[in-house]
């Protein structure tokens, strides 16, 4: 605590979008809405020059383990992991403003009793615009247009209504559902791949892994929407694209390690998927030499399809506040991450 008062410590990158940025007014605007505890809190903000540790300053560390001091709370994306029981010895919970926390993965360093939380449904209000977007392009073949256009050939593909087509969710979570739920809305039928959910509102059925090869050889369209962990890297390699019809479209909108890249290039090449459309990397940003900039029937977004430029911040802190009011009330807490799942 800091004078008496519970302190949620903020920590921004300076380096980061703005997007990912908290600020002042953003903060001032969380206590007015939360008039009834806003005399009970102390909410700092600090900043780093860079998210990587190794870029940090003195003045970074220096600035960063004062307020630490007194911190019940800290939101924010990366911080040491180090003796951080020692360094925030009133550290009950830190806040990532991200869903994924595979960047502090493994969990050695967590201290018993210490809860981690992610961002998990702050995203949905926009990824879900972006999703139909998504599965419209690819239904439209916008990926095979936009190349042709690129190469100023006139490519008078006709294509059918999405209503009545198969869509493939691999991980059914919160982007997962709101993927499926989207694609219902559309008309499509949706099977969920999840090794944890057995069923889901917007899915017409949810399988198992080892029911992956089925659900894939009829798909329309594959979305990849799992978190990264070490079962997770990878899956979706050369073998099991090769699982999917020709006619089939591709969406990856979680994280970049789960696709092997150079086999999605190959295929699209080679005409064996009909499109694709990448929000995530292995690589961020996309190297200037990688091949996918010239893959055809391929749209690249530079990870921007899930974050509301005035929206994201605000919700995090919404979160933040929701939790801290389930914690003082002894209900259970949202989005805990389970360290032994990774996710």
């Amino acid at each position: 605590m800091r004078d008496n008062k519970i302190h949620i410590h903020i920590e921004n990158s300076r380096h980061s979008v703005e997007v990912f940025i908290a600020n002042q007014r953003q903060v001032d605007d969380l206590l007015a809405r939360n008039a009834d505890l806003a005399d009970r809190l102390c909410v700092t903000i600090g900043s780093s020059g860079y998210d990587e540790l190794e870029k940090w300053s003195e003045e970074d560390f220096r600035e960063y383990y004062e307020y630490m001091k007194t911190a019940d709370i800290l939101v924010g994306y990366s911080f040491p992991t180090e003796n951080i029981a020692s360094y925030a010895p009133q550290l009950r919970w830190i806040h990532f403003i991200s869903s994924g926390v595979e960047h502090v993965s493994p969990f050695t360093w967590v201290p018993e009793g210490m809860k981690l939380i992610n961002n998990r449904g702050v995203h949905l209000p926009k990824s879900g615009e972006s999703f139909a977007t998504f599965l419209g392009m690819l239904n439209s073949a916008m990926p095979r247009l936009m190349t042709a256009q690129r190469n100023h050939k006139w490519d008078r593909v006709f294509t059918t209504v999405i209503k009545g087509k198969k869509l493939v969710v691999f991980g059914v979570g919160n982007q997962g559902g709101e993927m499926a739920r989207r694609a219902k809305e559309m008309g499509l039928y949706v099977t969920g791949v999840d090794p944890y959910c057995k069923e889901h509102p917007y899915c017409d059925r949810v399988v198992g892994m080892d029911e992956m090869q089925d659900a894939f050889k009829d798909a329309d369209f594959l979305a990849i929407t799992a978190p990264l962990t070490k079962e997770t890297k990878g899956i979706i390699n050369r073998e099991r694209l090769g699982w999917l019809p020709k006619r089939a479209g591709l969406i990856n909108v979680s994280r970049g390690p789960l696709l092997d890249e150079a086999a999605l290039d190959e295929k699209l090449r080679k005409g064996e998927l009909s499109g694709a459309v990448l929000d995530v990397f292995h690589t961020e940003p996309l190297p200037d030499d990688s091949p996918l900039w010239t893959t055809p029937n391929l749209i690249i977004t530079p990870h921007v399809s899930s974050d509301d430029l005035v929206n994201y911040i605000p919700l995090t802190l919404d979160l933040t506040i929701e939790n801290l009011r389930n914690e003082l009330a002894g209900r259970p807490m949202k989005n805990i991450v389970d360290i032994s799942r990774e996710f």
